[in-house]
Parts: structure tokens; sequence; C-alpha cells
């Protein structure tokens, strides 16, 4: 056998040509099948769950607990103002309240004091924070803005008035309540129903009815939230005075809760494509016992057990990389149009209900809904697609096949090739 390694690539070619085409051409087909079903199942249900966890968090960080929260004197606030990295900081105040509108309803709600010209100091609050009805206008006196599920828990729309209750005093004072009447100026929703639901914004003005005599909070916005820890850190030596807390340690617990079902989900990947590596194993081991005379007359021509066991291992690659590549496509085309997909879908349910009625000369009043606005709160499914995750599945789908491949081929290094020739 000639010392060099094409043969081993031409060898490969031959046995995968004779698998497309002979009788083991449905188990490559469905090996190669069920590594791009699993890529392409595991590429969407990423995409998905990052579009809801990112959605979530997108909306939490820019209109709930920001990137950075300081507390302290105004003075110390202007000065952290200046330091490097950072976007806008906003001052703010909040309370909570007990929030009266029609019929008697009542909710609970956080009241957040803003400046009156937050939309414009903080374009990424403008853009999370979506005006449904009437405007975000926090410049009279008197006028609150409510999240869309707040207004429709207390029966209000624009221009009715509520009663808000609140609490005031301190640790060195009595507890003291605190009641106005406030005119909705409109409504306005995020997306994240945790906010929508309990949000209510007023000028700094107004805040001061309820208590609030002065400002000693500010949220910072950064340029890149992912520097958190550096803006911190710059905060403790050069303003002694603040106290800042990250948006890690502010939402910990949902923050928290988002890692272990991305862990577990890791997990299921792992569990999906060992269950697609056994059966890879398995045509393999097939493979190389169907594959036996062969095997042994290359060995008897100097071929080494490592060198055959390669021929295998790019079978088991040629597997992986068909399947890898057919699934990271077809992934990517379904995550990128997901809703049009159950758009499809819904048409095609839809169509076929129809169609049963005209015949059974029924009628149904509702339609078909995969997420009905009614029983979830979306409009559409979100999507983000992160180049590491989708390259991290294609990756492990390639590698599984091979890692199985290798495994079923280290049989041939036990084989005798004097003992399968003399019986054929």
């Amino acid at each position: 056998m000639k010392h060099g390694r094409s043969w081993i690539g031409y060898i490969a070619l031959r046995f995968g040509f004779a698998d497309s085409r002979g009788r083991s051409a449905a188990t490559s087909v469905l090996s190669a099948a069920g590594i791009g079903f699993g890529v392409m199942t595991l590429i969407v249900i990423l995409s998905v769950m990052n579009g809801f966890q990112m959605g979530y968090i997108d909306s939490i960080l820019e209109v709930s607990s920001y990137h950075v929260r300081l507390e302290g004197g105004e003075d110390d606030i202007r000065r952290a103002a200046g330091l490097p990295g950072v976007r806008t900081v906003i001052p703010f105040s909040e309370n909570q309240v007990l929030v009266q509108g029609n019929y008697a309803r009542q909710s609970g709600a956080l009241l957040r004091g803003l400046p009156p010209d937050v939309l414009d100091r903080d374009a990424l609050f403008s853009h999370y924070m979506t005006v449904q009805r009437g405007t975000f206008s926090l410049s009279e006196e008197g006028s609150v803005v409510l999240g869309t599920e707040l207004a429709r828990q207390l029966g209000v729309q624009v221009g009715d008035i509520i009663s808000i209750v609140a609490v005031s005093g301190s640790s060195e004072n009595d507890l003291f309540p605190e009641n106005a009447e406030l005119t909705v100026s409109g409504t306005a929703k995020t997306g994240y129903y945790e906010i929508d639901s309990s949000f209510a914004f007023v000028s700094t003005e107004t805040a001061a009815l309820f208590g609030v005599n002065r400002i000693n909070k500010a949220g910072v916005k950064l340029f890149d939230r992912n520097a958190d820890a550096r803006f911190m850190s710059q905060v403790e030596q050069s303003i002694p005075g603040l106290h800042a807390e990250s948006w890690r340690s502010f939402n910990r617990s949902f923050f928290g809760a988002l890692r272990v079902e991305k862990n577990m989900l890791l997990v299921l990947v792992i569990l999906i494509f060992l269950v697609v590596m056994v059966n890879i194993f398995h045509a393999m081991r097939r493979s190389v016992y169907e594959r036996r005379e062969e095997i042994s007359i290359l060995s008897a021509l100097g071929g080494h057990p490592r060198a055959i066991q390669r021929i295998f291992m790019f079978n088991g690659f040629g597997i992986g990389l068909a399947g890898s590549v057919t699934g990271l496509l077809c992934g990517l085309f379904v995550a990128a149009n997901i809703n049009g997909v159950f758009t499809l879908a819904e048409y095609m349910v839809n169509s076929v209900s129809q169609f049963l009625e005209a015949l059974l000369l029924s009628d149904s009043s509702e339609g078909f809904s995969l997420f009905s606005p009614e029983y979830f709160y979306m409009q559409e499914i979100p999507v983000r697609i992160f180049f590491g995750e989708v390259f991290f599945v294609f990756v492990f789908g390639l590698f599984s096949a091979t890692a199985a491949a290798w495994i079923a081929s280290l049989k041939i290094a036990s084989m005798k090739p004097a003992e399968v020739l003399r019986y054929e």
C-alpha cells in the first residue's frame, strides 16, 4: 500500500457512493435526515426563545431598571453623567401606589416620576415605550400615562380621571396617606406584561404630590450595557458618595430563571444529538460488519487499521455535513420567516375546517389561531438569531456523526484479515 493518503479519500468516496445506491441508502438518508431535523429544530427553538428572552430583557433594561441605578446627591449624580461610556442619565422617583379607575376598579401600581422631556433625552426609552392611545405627555401637571394593561384593568381611557393613593414618610416620620386625582393623557405598551400592567408615569412635579420632595435616584444608560461592572468600578473610585446597582443584581431572580431555561435547552440539545449518535453508531457498526471482506483485503494490501478507520470516519463526516448543512439552511429559513410559517399553518387549518363545515352544513363563529391575542400577550413571534449558538448547533451536529463513526470503527483494529479471508 502506498504511503500516500489519497487512497483513503478515494475509498471513502466509493463506499459513500455505494451506500447512497445500495441497500444501506435508506440508513444513510435517515441518519442525515435525523441530524438535519435536529439542527433545524434546535435553531428555530433557540431563535424563538432568544427572541422572547431578549425582548423581555430589553424592555426591562430600557424602561424599568435601567443599565445602572444610582442613589445619592444630585451633585454626585451630575458628576456621574460625565464618566466615560455614559449615554444618558435620567433622574427619577418611584412610589408604590393604589390606583382606582372607573366602576370602582382598583389595582396596585408603581408610580414613576420622570422629567417631562424624557422621550427626547432617552431614545431607547422612547423606542420601547410605544404609545397606543393619546400622547406620552408629562408636561402638564396632573397628567399620567398608564400601561395598556393597567388602563384595561382600571377600565379607563384617555381623558378619564383616576384616583391615586400613596403612603409617604420615612423611618424618622410617621407614614401618612397622600392622594390625588390625575388625568390620563395616554396609554403605552412595551410588550412585557409586568410593565404594561403595573407602571404609571408622571412628571417629577406631579410625583412630588405624593411625598417625593427631592430626586435622589437616577437611571444610567450606557453605550454598552455589558460594561456595567466597569462603570460601577469608576463610580466607586471617583464618586464614593454614590450607591450603584447593576441591572444584573436588580433583576437577579428573573434573569436567573432565564439562564436556567437556556441551560436546560442546551442539555436537550446534547440529548437529541446523543440519540442521533446512537443511530449512526449502529448503522456504521453494521457497515463495518458488512464490509469485513473489503477491510481485510485493504489490511492484506498494507493498509493500517487507523487508516481504514478514517475511511468510515469520512463517511460519518459526510453524513454529518449533509445533515448539518441542510438543517442549518432550513432552520435559518424557518426562523427568519416563523410568523409567515404560522400564518400559513393557520390558513391551511382554517381552509380545511371551512371545507368540512360546508360539507357538514355546520357553522363555526371562530377561526383557528395558534397564538390568539385572547390567550397570549403578543402580536407576533419574536426571533433573535445569534451566530455563536447557531455555530455550536451546526458543529455539534457535524461532529456527533463523526464521533459515532469513529467509535463504530474501533472494531477494525481487532479484526484478523487471515481469518476473515479464509472462509471467503
